[in-house]
């Protein structure tokens, strides 16, 4: 998430002072507004545009799986309608069985993974597109998430295996370097087709009070030993 900003907009208020010492530190500052909407910074939503947005975002990512978006463009207008509507109504099962279509198209294999990654500390969002398959390994071993991130930002993970710098989560979740990029997409992708990583930075000092995701870091390296089934069942759990 983008640190908190102002932008000087007419009737914004100013933004919280600094907490008072030994207090714990605020993540973040949300500004609920009814009026006044920013049009010149968000666009204006509205059911069709929603529509449309969610529709171009499943395409872009079918295309980016598979280098055509055939699947995608196969769906019956009723499977459409039926995917859209499971968003709105939060209807896990009903969403699956139409996206259950779009992996598992008949006569196309999923080449990549999309990946965007977010790092909080410069508001930088890297895209990627990874092969499923190690590109240059002998027996064309599978991609982890490690080697993912390696090849996407290399400089903060600059190890395959271990985390140096920053952990990735997703879901709220630190996620191990050691999963399957594959199969973790099957499981825990986001309605758009996209894996959306965040990047938790590991300070120097072990100060883990910062954020939700560094308190559950501290508190055992949540997933970092984790098979990829009792990750995905936490996974579930925090997206009911």
């Amino acid at each position: 998430m983008l640190p908190p900003t102002n932008h000087d907009r007419p009737g914004s208020p100013p933004l919280a002072a600094d907490p008072e010492p030994g207090a714990a530190p605020v993540p973040w500052i949300i500004t609920l507004r009814f009026a006044s909407y920013p049009h010149d910074l968000l666009t204006t939503l509205t059911p069709t545009s929603t529509h449309d947005a969610f529709i171009n975002s499943i395409k872009e990512a079918d295309f980016a799986r598979n280098g055509t978006a055939k699947a995608v463009m196969s769906l019956s207008p009723s499977d459409t309608r039926e995917l859209f509507a499971s968003l709105q109504d939060h209807d896990y099962d009903r969403f699956w069985g139409v996206t259950d279509k779009l992996l598992n198209h008949s006569g196309i294999t999923v080449k990549n993974i999309p990946i965007r990654v977010y790092n909080p500390e410069t508001g930088q969002v890297i895209q990627g597109s990874v092969p499923t398959r190690q590109p240059g390994t002998i027996r064309g071993d599978a991609q982890t998430l490690g080697t993912a991130l390696n090849s996407l930002v290399p400089i903060i993970f600059p190890s395959k295996r271990s985390v140096v710098l920053a952990r990735p989560v997703m879901h709220g979740i630190v996620l191990p370097l050691s999963a399957p990029l594959l199969e973790l997409m099957k499981e825990a992708m986001y309605p758009d087709g996209f894996l959306h990583i965040t990047l938790a930075m590991m300070s120097d000092d072990n100060d883990n009070s910062n954020s939700f995701v560094r308190l559950r870091a501290s508190e055992g390296d949540i997933g970092a030993e984790l098979p990829l089934e009792a990750l995905v069942e936490e996974l579930e759990w925090v997206m009911l």
